[in-house]
């Protein structure tokens, strides 16, 4: 059998402090007015971004995009710079941040060079794929060059992130580092890697120490470094559903699933969920692993205070039905592990 592995078209990921400077050398002196700066309300506000601002003091900014990356946000940004020369679009914020920058991208130039200073740990800076919320619906887009070029961990930039949404967002890493092990790609490239991101993950995401801030970011990255070839498993599809429909952070969505769904895959393990499972817990049989590394999790979780269920959101017994539809899994064993977490 023929195995094939796609490589994303990020030219380079800068790990370390002083990023506002690595990115000024660059973009470069004479395409600093040409540079365009998007990201939230709330990132707008933090000295980091200020920082920012006053090196990029000609660039034309941004700060309107909200959760879940709203569509007319976005149109509202492209209808604005669509006629202008854009040489780099440089995204600082979260998971909505960095898709809305890949879709207006989208709109005008997907060769437009993206770079990304992510606030939080959600890795969609790694990711061809970008999310967007349409009439109450997730939708998206996927394409090589939709990635962010150009990436910059800097832990400076994630300082004044609260911490909730730090931490969550932790989760959400770990979620696709799990959920990175289900396709039948490069098991051992896929194993490795999410068996390093969810130790490193849960090592230091309890910590504030910049230097733990920074061993987190790695650990989102290498959450996602197979992301091109990795399908998407229920606690992903589950949490896109919800996100949206209940205006859930999908930092959150995954702290309610992803220990749930672990044990649905538990009955008939996956091959690779299985080997990361027994290389985490040292349980031997499958099922038990797993089952077990669904109990790690969740202990975690419920340490660092972001123990949720459904009905927290507004989810009711009457909506399981709806969810376990628009994922297409409907069977008993799913259903009941919907209940769970209800």
């Amino acid at each position: 059998m023929t195995q094939v592995y796609n490589y994303l078209p990020i030219d380079q990921i800068s790990v370390g402090e002083k990023s506002i400077e690595g990115i000024s050398s660059l973009i470069g002196k004479e395409w600093l007015k040409d540079t365009v700066l998007l990201t939230s309300n709330s990132v707008s506000q933090s000295s980091f971004f200020k920082r920012a601002t006053e090196v990029f003091a000609d660039s034309l900014v941004f700060h309107n995009i909200s959760q879940h990356s709203p569509v007319e946000e976005i149109d509202s940004v492209v209808n604005e710079i669509r006629d202008k020369s854009v040489k780099f679009i440089l995204s600082i914020g979260g998971g909505s941040v960095m898709d809305s920058a890949k879709v207006v991208r989208s709109k005008i130039n997907p060769e437009i060079p993206q770079i990304a200073v992510p606030t939080t740990l959600s890795a969609a800076e790694f990711s061809h794929i970008a999310g967007y919320s349409e009439n109450g619906e997730k939708k998206g887009i996927r394409g090589k060059k939709l990635v962010p070029r150009y990436i910059f961990l800097d832990p400076n930039a994630t300082l004044e992130t609260p911490t909730t949404l730090w931490r969550s967002t932790g989760i959400r890493s770990i979620d696709h580092a799990i959920e990175a092990t289900l396709g039948e790609g490069f098991l051992e490239l896929r194993k490795s890697f999410s068996k390093l991101s969810v130790e490193k993950m849960m090592g230091n995401l309890e910590g504030n120490w910049t230097d733990m801030r920074q061993e987190c970011q790695i650990a989102s990255w290498y959450s996602y470094i197979d992301v091109y070839d990795s399908p998407m498993g229920y606690s992903h599809q589950i949490g896109k559903l919800m996100g949206v429909k209940w205006n859930i952070p999908h930092g959150m969505t995954s702290c309610i699933t992803l220990p749930a769904m672990l044990r649905y895959y538990s009955s008939s393990p996956p091959k690779g969920l299985a080997k990361l499972a027994i290389s985490i817990t040292g349980e031997n049989d499958e099922t038990k692993s797993i089952k077990a590394l669904a109990d790690k999790i969740g202990s975690f979780i419920k340490e660092l205070g972001l123990e949720r269920k459904l009905s927290d959101y507004g989810i009711k017994q009457e909506d399981l039905s709806y969810i376990a539809a628009k994922v297409g899994q409907q069977d008993e064993a799913f259903i009941e592990c919907l209940n769970e977490i209800l």
